[in-house]
């Protein structure tokens, strides 16, 4: 390792190409500070909010789908890109069986293309675990268990998350998964089916389900 002068500064080290990443570099950058970032995608940056190109076709990871309630943060990112920033009508779906499902739930549209039996089942594995709870919640996939079941996490919590994040459930930490899905339980689901405009803007459940 080279030798350093005194008063010679070391750069600072971030880690991730993502949108907190870049922000994060542009800021030091500008105050004067040396940066170095560490990206271990070779030919992105931008995290789940880049863009990549598969077989001809342009795919957006994350959606491009920009939310926050610090309106601090709001502003910065529309300083740096006043006129990238565009207004559209989210529409989310999870696909299921050679089904879409509308996301947030809907009460008939949910139990008519998952059906009776899944129903029933995801509500009774939901059930055995809160007789029956992991102890200890180490992991995401502990953490989503104990509040929704088995079944449910298997179904459409497992796949998703691992694919987004590059990880297996059992390595993201249960912590991590509160700070996700922060005030949101089976409960919270099936109520904001049947009422739509469950959840009001203070509420920590409106956040994850917000539409």
């Amino acid at each position: 390792m080279p030798s350093m002068s005194v008063g010679e500064r070391l750069p600072v080290v971030i880690i991730g190409a993502g949108p907190a990443g870049l922000a994060a570099a542009l800021e030091l950058t500008n105050a004067g500070e040396h940066c170095i970032v560490l990206e271990s995608d070779r030919e992105y940056v931008g995290g789940i909010a880049r863009t990549v190109n598969y077989k001809g076709y342009r795919l957006d990871i994350g959606g491009h789908r920009f939310y926050t309630k610090i309106e601090e943060v709001s502003k910065w990112w529309h300083a740096l890109l006043p006129d990238d920033f565009i207004e559209v009508k989210r529409a989310s779906r999870i696909y299921y069986r050679n089904h879409f499902l509308d996301y947030p739930l809907r009460a008939w549209n949910a139990f008519s293309k998952m059906g009776l039996t899944f129903s029933v089942l995801a509500v009774l594995s939901h059930l055995y675990r809160k007789v029956r709870p992991i102890p200890n919640e180490v992991s995401f996939r502990d953490w989503v268990v104990n509040r929704f079941g088995d079944r449910l996490f298997e179904t459409f919590f497992e796949s998703y998350t691992e694919k987004v994040w590059g990880m297996k459930c059992t390595e993201i930490s249960a912590d991590w998964a509160a700070q996700r899905i922060q005030g949101l339980s089976l409960k919270d689901v099936i109520i904001r089916a049947l009422k739509p405009d469950f959840g009001r803007k203070d509420d920590p459940a409106f956040k994850t389900l917000i539409d």
